[in-house]
C-alpha cells in the first residue's frame, strides 16, 4: 500500500511540475475567487468599496496591487490574499504601490481578479505553445 501511495504521489508531482508554478497559482486564485463569490459571506463584503486597480489591460503588477488593496479588507488573511502575494513574489513584484483613486464594490473587484488571472493564464499557455 505504501508503495502504491508513493507511486501516486510521484505521478501527481511530475504532472503538476509540467504546468509551472505561475499557472498553478493563477488557477488556484481563480478557484478562490469562485468560492468567495459563491459563498454567503459575499453579501457582507458586497457593501465594501475597494480601490480600482485594474485598468483596461491586466498584468502581474495589477495582481500585486490587488493584494495590497486586500490588506484593508476582511479578506486580509484569506487564501486568496496569500496566493495573490505568492504570485506577486513569483512574478518579481515584491512591492507595488496603489495609486488608484476610483473605487468600486468588492464583487466587481473579485471578478476583475478572476478575469485578470484568466488572461495571464492564457498568455502563459500561448508562450508555452510557441516554444
Amino acid at each position: 500500500m505504501r508503495t502504491f501511495m508513493l507511486l501516486v504521489l510521484t505521478i501527481v508531482a511530475v504532472t503538476e511540475s509540467k504546468r509551472g508554478v505561475g499557472e498553478i497559482l493563477l488557477m488556484e486564485i481563480i478557484d478562490d475567487v469562485d468560492q468567495i463569490l459563491k459563498s454567503s459571506s459575499l453579501k457582507s463584503l458586497n457593501n465594501q468599496f475597494v480601490k480600482e486597480v485594474f485598468p483596461t489591460s491586466c498584468s502581474e503588477k495589477h495582481l500585486c496591487q490587488a493584494a495590497m488593496v486586500m490588506i484593508n479588507t476582511p479578506l486580509n488573511h484569506s487564501m486568496l490574499h496569500r496566493r495573490l502575494f505568492a504570485y506577486a513574489n513569483y512574478s518579481g513584484h515584491h512591492q507595488c504601490n496603489v495609486s488608484a483613486s476610483d473605487e468600486h464594490k468588492m464583487n466587481y473587484f473579485l471578478k476583475d481578479i478572476k478575469k485578470c488571472c484568466q488572461e495571464l493564464s492564457y498568455q502563459l499557455k500561448q508562450r508555452k505553445n510557441k516554444k
